[in-house]
């Protein structure tokens, strides 16, 4: 499923036209469990990331997610989905057999009572049934919440409070789960998730745009922590938490848009994680999303002439709008 969205999301990034979309939807709608959730593929189990990349895959086709489904259970345990996910045949021979019950629901009813089940009292969230938690998760509940309008459900305060517990002082970053060594991904969801809960407030944005600015290496990447290797990823993490702290002017962006794409393979396409490394589709997306910050930051000059990104989302700042999503209007530079 991540792999989806990131072709969907580079796609869109480079203007590029998508083909088979309805085959592409019918895959996504595929990997949608009887919970609510969806899985990395047909028939994995669901997890909150996979269920993430969904939403955001499915709202860059412009699919409706208030649009009915009739869901249909057998007695066996088997779960079938009717509309969208086709099952051919006629529907009565399910509905009216003593083996199946059946109910009508939206996509969003059924993710957002995913999400909430996955709820912990303390604020923070499981990514799926086997209970590990950390702050990526509480990310991927709060923005698919507030994309499908259902903000509503967010415990703003205790996801607050969680967030802030895996404050480092002494670093002043963020780490995924509460002692361990600050990370500058683990930074990005929490400044994402504070931003969309509007409790941006309560940390200090100077003290962690300082450690994200010491991330910047002498070949102009991003490392991730402290004495590590840089890597293209970071570009996105690092240099998107930046302007939601609106500190972006602090590193080199020159430099850094050098790096990015040096790890191009120039004969092959592609973006990989360091130089003379092979390209994948995970960081072909960031290294596109990265330039796109600093592409719409630039001005006209030189331009790449890529679609503008909305740093806290990570989809194009013109699906937001369209969508109307939360914040679509906001002025993030």
């Amino acid at each position: 499923m991540c792999g989806v969205f990131y072709f969907l999301c580079s796609c869109n990034i480079l203007s590029h036209k998508i083909d088979k979309k309805e085959e592409i939807v019918s895959f996504i709608l595929k990997c949608q469990n009887a919970d609510g959730g969806f899985g990395n593929n047909i028939n994995y189990d669901s997890h909150i990331v996979s269920t993430h990349h969904a939403i955001l895959s499915l709202l860059l086709l412009n699919y409706p997610f208030h649009e009915t489904n009739v869901y249909l259970r057998s007695n066996k345990g088997e779960s079938i989905r009717w509309k969208n996910n086709t099952i051919c045949g006629d529907m009565s021979v399910f509905v009216n057999n003593q083996d199946y019950n059946y109910t009508q629901r939206t996509i969003r009813d059924n993710v957002c009572g995913y999400i909430m089940t996955l709820l912990n009292e303390d604020g923070s969230f499981r990514g799926d049934i086997w209970g590990e938690v950390d702050t990526r998760f509480v990310y991927s509940a709060v923005s698919c919440l507030t994309i499908l309008n259902q903000d509503h459900l967010i415990p703003r305060e205790k996801i607050a409070s969680y967030l802030l517990s895996n404050y480092s002082i002494c670093e002043n970053a963020f780490s995924w789960t509460s002692g361990n060594e600050p990370h500058a991904a683990s930074v990005f969801c929490c400044l994402s998730t504070l931003f969309l809960i509007k409790k941006l407030y309560l940390i200090n944005e100077q003290k962690i745009a300082d450690w994200l600015s010491m991330r910047q290496t002498k070949n102009g990447g991003f490392n991730g922590r402290a004495e590590k290797l840089t890597d293209t990823c970071y570009s996105w993490w690092i240099f998107s938490s930046l302007i939601i702290l609106k500190k972006y002017n602090w590193i080199n962006k020159c430099a850094l848009k050098n790096y990015i794409f040096l790890c191009q393979d120039l004969e092959n396409g592609g973006i990989s994680d360091n130089p003379d490394c092979l390209p994948d589709i995970c960081h072909t997306f960031f290294g596109l999303a990265a330039l796109s910050l600093i592409d719409n930051l630039s001005g006209s000059e030189q331009s790449l002439h890529l679609k503008q990104m909305h740093p806290v989302y990570a989809i194009p700042l013109e699906t937001v709008q369209r969508s109307k999503l939360a914040f679509y209007d906001v002025d993030m530079v």
